[in-house]
């Protein structure tokens, strides 16, 4: 097949440079919102097994105002995606559907979601070590390479065509996942608005999960990855980003790196689904409480 290469002129903007002041302002908004979310999260009681041992009265605001900046951030990462990518059709619109254009074309709402993603991720790494419960590897090792390849999305304009999707869509499946965290953390009173609504928040991750992290994954992936091979085996990529083909190779490597965790994750909900029709499966660390 025949593509043309119809992104002009063959420069980027350098999207870091042009948005640290507003991933700053993100930054400082962010442990702003962690600082105050302390306050409601004093007055709760979380479940004893987040507690040192025999300590009475027993508080763990931490993981409460953690949970709720994680909260306010995929709310509005879920709500601009929906929007962009179910009913704007906005990459679809902004980018000229050829390998070039997905790979090197430009959209200011796309830029805007690589800086959030950054400033959100790069927030995760510096706070997870304090919080015992997601001090993992997994944990660590996914914010760090998320907020790299938002960088250089943003930065070097990369696949930005794909940032509505990969760093900010598929945090859709998140939310009902956070709802399923706080009440683990702070079990709900028997009967209450929480108990259902966390109810409901398991069946919603998983088919929020199975079709925005496994089946719409795995088909923009398999688009990413064409894309990225055909620019790079025809000399594109030398054309538009000169001497930054490792960028290029580390977005794709990357992809693959959180495709399999992807999948890996996919796996824990099929478990637990088998456990739930009476299956008896062994537990298996997920990478974080």
């Amino acid at each position: 097949m025949c593509h043309t290469t119809d992104v002009s002129p063959k420069t980027y903007r350098k999207g870091f440079d042009l948005r640290k002041g507003l991933a700053a302002k993100i930054f400082v908004m962010m442990m702003i919102t962690y600082f105050a979310a302390l306050i409601p999260g004093s007055m709760l009681t979380p479940a004893a097994k987040y507690c040192p041992a025999n300590e009475t009265n027993c508080k763990r605001p931490d993981l409460f105002a953690f949970e709720f900046v994680n909260t306010c951030a995929f709310l509005w990462q879920s709500f601009v995606a929906i929007r962009s990518f179910h009913f704007r059709k906005t990459p679809l619109k902004s980018f000229p559907q050829t390998p070039v254009g997905r790979v090197f074309g430009f959209s200011e709402e796309s830029e805007i979601i690589a800086c959030v993603s950054m400033t959100s991720q790069l927030w995760g790494l510096v706070m997870t070590p304090l919080i015992p419960e997601f001090t993992s590897a997994i944990m660590l090792c996914h914010h760090f390479l998320a907020a790299l390849v938002s960088f250089v999305a943003l930065q070097y304009q990369y696949y930005l065509y794909y940032s509505v999707f990969y760093l900010a869509l598929s945090e859709v499946s998140s939310l009902p996942l956070l709802v399923m965290s706080i009440s683990k953390y702070f079990p709900p009173t028997s009967g209450s608005f929480h108990e259902i609504l966390n109810d409901l928040a398991g069946p919603a991750f998983a088919v929020t999960f199975t079709y925005y992290r496994v089946y719409l994954w795995i088909k923009m992936t398999s688009q990413l990855w064409s894309d990225g091979v055909y620019v790079l085996s025809k000399k594109l990529s030398d054309q538009y980003r000169p001497g930054k083909n490792a960028c290029l190779y580390l977005i794709l490597l990357v992809c693959t790196l959180l495709s399999c965790l992807q999948l890996f994750w996919f796996t824990l909900i099929i478990r637990e689904v088998l456990k739930l029709v009476g299956f008896d499966i062994p537990d298996v660390n997920p990478g974080f409480e």
